[in-house]
């Protein structure tokens, strides 16, 4: 060995990358110890070998196809193979494989230059699992919310034909020949008996619509007017008074339109449990919709509540913070919003009001085929 291949050699025993080469049979005629360390083998164990034989079974054939396709229009292919190391641990090796090729074009041998992505594919595992996990608990909270509003809601036609049904009961009774006072009180049940109908198939359209439906066009002023509906009753409960302003000009968003429904539902839940916390005669939440400039839609959510410390802006919209009392909150609500605004490629802030209160903005761009 040259002065010069000592050199090389020594070169690449120091990279930490995983280097091999391989004959077009697959057999090994280079491993560095980088590459050794990886696999858990000596190199006498590999020299010789093919590089298949580290492949797993399911995979092999893919890979080695695509290993073999390499030609001079096309010298170079990545791969991205799993290993099942001697602990049971799964680990992943991203390769860069080049043909050397003679002057005919065929190759002669292969040279690949790998590393180890284990810590990144595992940190996208479980980052994949924690947007799974957090989607359930968006159901899960909006489904709380909206729960509260059906139960309120339905409640309300049920006492109503409680109170009409012992009427008509009375009325039976002190009477031979009721008449027309009983028949306006069986239409009045029956109309009553159509609102928690209506009610019901309200909630039960709403939880019919696919979380993961294709993005399309949406009217962010439909959202706020359904997502209100279903929780309505519970400012009722409250006294606190909603007004909306929104601009039927408004262009419509690009997303989920049942998501931004579930984005209404928990700034307005929010905003009402900050309102139980103050002592006020007058309780509001301004809901705005409106496009301040083009290609850009607005929705503010602002109440006349405590507000929030100045401090606490970085944290809120943090999964499982919350500034409410333990046991209250799952602190989920804000970090929810945040996701769903950030799937449709808008921004969330907030601020508290000059006047008294936490102000809630979000922007969203326009939908693309709104016209903008």
């Amino acid at each position: 060995m040259t002065s010069v291949d000592s050199i090389y050699q020594a070169v690449v025993e120091d990279q930490t990358e995983l280097i091999r080469r391989f004959r077009p049979d697959g057999r090994l005629t280079f491993v560095n110890g980088a590459f050794c360390r990886f696999y858990g083998k000596r190199p006498e164990e590999l020299l010789g070998a093919s590089f298949k034989d580290l492949l797993d079974p399911e995979e092999s054939d893919s890979i080695v196809g695509q290993v073999f396709s390499i030609s001079p229009e096309n010298p170079e292919i990545i791969t991205e193979p799993r290993y099942v190391d001697a602990l049971g641990r799964v680990r992943f090796v991203q390769f860069v494989t080049k043909g050397i090729f003679d002057e005919d074009g065929d190759v002669v041998e292969f040279q690949s230059v790998g590393r180890d992505v284990t810590a990144q594919r595992e940190a996208e595992a479980t980052l994949a699992e924690a947007r799974i996990a957090m989607e359930k608990a968006s159901r899960v909270t909006t489904l709380a919310v909206v729960g509260g509003g059906i139960a309120h809601e339905i409640n309300q036609p049920l006492n109503a034909i409680r109170i009409l049904t012992a009427s008509a009961q009375l009325l039976a009774e002190r009477s031979e020949r009721p008449g027309k006072d009983l028949v306006r009180i069986l239409g009045d049940i029956a109309a009553q008996v159509d609102r928690a109908d209506s009610i019901v198939n309200h909630l039960r359209e709403y939880l019919r619509q696919k979380q993961d439906a294709a993005p399309k066009a949406c009217d962010l002023g439909a959202a706020v007017r359904s997502a209100l509906s279903l929780i309505q009753s519970q400012f009722g409960a409250r006294n606190i008074r909603t007004e909306l302003h929104i601009d039927e000009n408004s262009p419509k968003v690009s997303g989920t339109c049942i998501r931004f429904e579930e984005l209404v539902a928990n700034l307005a839940a929010n905003a009402m449990q900050a309102l139980d916390e103050v002592e006020r005669k007058q309780k509001f939440v301004w809901i705005d919709v409106c496009s301040p400039e083009p290609g850009k839609v607005e929705l503010t959510v602002a109440d006349n509540g405590p507000g929030f410390a100045e401090e606490m802006t970085g944290k809120m919209f943090e999964p499982f913070f919350s500034t409410k009392s333990p046991g209250s909150s799952m602190g989920l609500g804000l970090s929810i919003v945040q996701t769903i605004v950030q799937a449709a490629g808008g921004t969330v802030t907030a601020r508290n009001r000059p006047e008294g209160g936490a102000m809630i903005r979000v922007v969203l761009p326009a939908a693309e085929d709104d016209g903008v």
